[in-house]
């Protein structure tokens, strides 16, 4: 249930941004499958074209507050594919973690 709201929730807020989405990927413990009751949702947006500091703030923060609606307590990451590129092999990185046990939404 929550899945598809999450997905609906981001899906629509790129759409009225004019902002093309590679792919979502859900990450951490809930992709685990470890998660306690209480635990976030992390998300990894992937964005066909880069966005600036702003614009990537900005629909974090819409997708946040949306998901807060539905109480869903969200954690938003959004990068460009080339970003994701660049950053996926390095140890430690998010992105790297995100890629490796994260699932597609």
């Amino acid at each position: 249930m929550e899945k598809e709201i999450i997905k609906e929730v981001i899906e629509r807020i790129f759409k009225s941004a004019n902002v093309e989405i590679d792919k979502i990927i859900l990450f951490g413990s809930r992709a685990r499958g470890d998660y306690k009751k209480y635990s976030d949702w992390d998300l990894l947006i992937v964005t066909k074209e880069e966005l600036s500091r702003k614009e990537r703030q900005r629909l974090a923060y819409l997708i946040r507050k949306e998901l807060a609606e539905h109480f869903i307590d969200g954690d938003v990451i959004i990068k460009s594919e080339k970003e994701v590129e660049k950053r996926k092999d390095i140890v430690g990185s998010i992105i790297k973690s995100a890629m490796k046990e994260g699932v597609t939404l």
